[in-house]
């Protein structure tokens, strides 16, 4: 899947017809063992598939969050800190926040955030690419690392 220019593996894990999460990386092994992790941490059930309509669906949904500052509805579904999820999805597209206030914000402890943000289960829909340091500075977006989150900051037209 071509990610803005960068050709990643993608798995969805798909519960009941509904993507539930989906882990990518530059290799397939690599995307696999993500999306066990994510689902091992949220306590997730599905199945784990390659899917090239699910690609399309994702494609369009990345696009509306990234270019046209759409809003991921979150599913329905008990994942672990939650409310971080949903402080992060309220961040508008075009601005930053830090990972301190996302842990002030929602009362999760800034060390369970960080683990929160490796196991997003739906990594830049819930953008959590948006967010910076203290200092300002790019830091984390595992697995793919922050020359992908400096492109998708590009295209919001936030400049670092």
């Amino acid at each position: 899947m071509n990610l803005f220019g960068f050709e990643v593996d993608v798995l969805f894990l798909v519960q009941n017809n509904v993507v539930v999460a989906y882990g990518w990386h530059f290799d397939k092994d690599k995307s696999r063992k993500h999306l066990e992790k994510i689902k091992e941490y949220h306590a997730l059930e599905g199945r784990i598939i390659e899917s090239e309509s699910l690609e399309t669906w994702l494609e369009e949904r990345l696009r509306g969050v990234v270019i046209e500052g759409e809003k991921f509805n979150l599913p329905d579904i008990g994942y672990t800190n939650r409310k971080v999820y949903e402080r992060i999805i309220e961040i508008p597209r075009g601005k930053v926040a830090t990972y301190s206030e996302i842990a002030r914000l929602s009362g999760v402890r800034f060390t369970e955030v960080l683990v929160t943000l490796m196991r997003n289960p739906f990594q830049v829909l819930i953008p959590c690419h948006r967010l910076l340091t203290n200092k300002g500075s790019l830091m984390g977006f595992y697995p793919l690392r922050t020359r992908v989150k400096r492109k998708l900051l590009e295209l919001e037209e936030i400049s670092i």
